[in-house]
């Protein structure tokens, strides 16, 4: 546009140029202007917490007030009550509340930055040494197993044990595994409550036994049988 804007200049006799410098004057704000935007825009899409970043936040900084509600109710002496509460708040919520539990009991937690993009790990930590990956289900019913057995293959791919807990009722089929399910210890029902009233809660891992995939609801290739790792305990905090 300069160009040709110096080249109208060169020819007075063109009745062109004066049109043509008079709409560069006000064009090259209005680009200068929408330069400006264009940035702007951009820096805040950079910096913004999207909507699932804001209610992470918010969960987690709501967990804390939501574990001393529990301690109130008395998860020991009322559990029916705390049962009843905990299946109607949101699933998200719930694992936060897990997490923040663990965190009271000085365990060194990593907490995901979302909901969702890292293959239904919710969080995780490390005790004597062994990574430990946690998925918490806010289950109104029965779980189901092939979610377990899942979260067990994610677990031994990482080299992981894992600690599945839920507000649900455990099938018949789990229960006669100990509430164990190849590397993950599944924590439910009374266990659960002993969690959130600040007790110890025993993350023992028994042998890995060979029991039929197909009667323990497994995938069809069978966990490779690992060596017995020692007991292992989660130790209560007060508030």
């Amino acid at each position: 546009m300069l160009s040709l804007q110096h080249r109208w200049r060169m020819q007075p006799n063109d009745p062109f140029a004066p049109h043509v410098a008079v709409l560069w004057t006000y064009i090259w704000p209005v680009l200068a202007l929408l330069g400006v935007i264009v940035v702007l825009r951009l820096i805040f899409k950079l910096t913004r917490k999207t909507r699932a970043e804001k209610r992470h936040a918010w969960n987690q900084k709501r967990s804390w007030a939501d574990l001393k509600r529990i301690r109130e109710i008395g998860p020991i002496a009322n559990p029916g009550r705390v049962f009843s509460w905990l299946r109607k708040v949101d699933p998200y919520r719930f694992e936060d509340m897990i997490l923040s539990e663990l965190e009271r009991r000085k365990l060194d937690i990593t907490r995901n930055n979302s909901y969702s993009g890292d293959g239904g790990i919710d969080g995780q930590f490390r005790l004597h040494g062994a990574l430990w990956l946690i998925q918490a289900k806010r289950y109104t019913g029965h779980i189901k197993q092939e979610h377990v057995w899942a979260f067990d293959a994610i677990c031994q791919q990482r080299g992981a044990k894992g600690l599945f807990v839920h507000t649900g009722r455990t099938p018949e089929a789990l229960r006669q595994l100990k509430r164990q399910c190849g590397v993950v210890r599944i924590i439910s029902g009374e266990e659960l409550m002993k969690l959130f009233a600040g007790e110890p809660v025993s993350l023992e891992l028994k042998p890995a036994e060979r029991i039929s995939p197909l009667a323990a609801g497994a995938p069809r290739l069978a966990p490779t049988p690992l060596p017995p790792s020692r007991r292992e305990t989660v130790e209560g905090a007060a508030l």
